[in-house]
């Protein structure tokens, strides 16, 4: 861990350093160069309504990650904690060590509580 890694990391920090999070059975993705796809169906009431009437509507939307939400989703496994996650990601991409620790922890909030691909074990 760097100085500017360790800098960010403050007691309260440290206690989330050490949660570990699993991916949602419903999650499911290709991973394609790299990078991770998610496939969501569109199954809403509205959209099974308008394919019926011929609206040329997907039956499933694709939403591309970047290459460091690429890594980190598939880095969560149900085993390692967000300290592992975070050590592996500094490893692997040079530039993501400027304040790894806090962007990696509002990321993996908002893949929790937004967009519900993962849980907390």
């Amino acid at each position: 861990m760097t100085n500017e890694q360790r800098s960010a990391v403050n007691p309260e920090t440290g206690v989330l350093l050490d949660r570990v999070y699993r991916q949602k059975e419903d999650l499911h993705y290709e991973v394609r160069d790299g990078i991770v796809f998610v496939i969501t169906e569109q199954n809403a009431w509205i959209q099974r309504v308008l394919r019926k009437i011929h609206y040329k509507i997907p039956e499933t939307s694709e939403m591309e990650l970047d290459k460091y939400g690429s890594f980190i989703l598939q880095q969560i496994d149900g085993k390692r904690t967000v300290r592992e996650i975070g050590e592996n990601l500094g490893a692997a991409i040079e530039e993501a060590n400027t304040q790894l620790y806090d962007r990696l922890l509002i990321y993996l909030n908002h893949l929790e509580k937004n967009e519900k691909y993962i849980e907390l074990i």
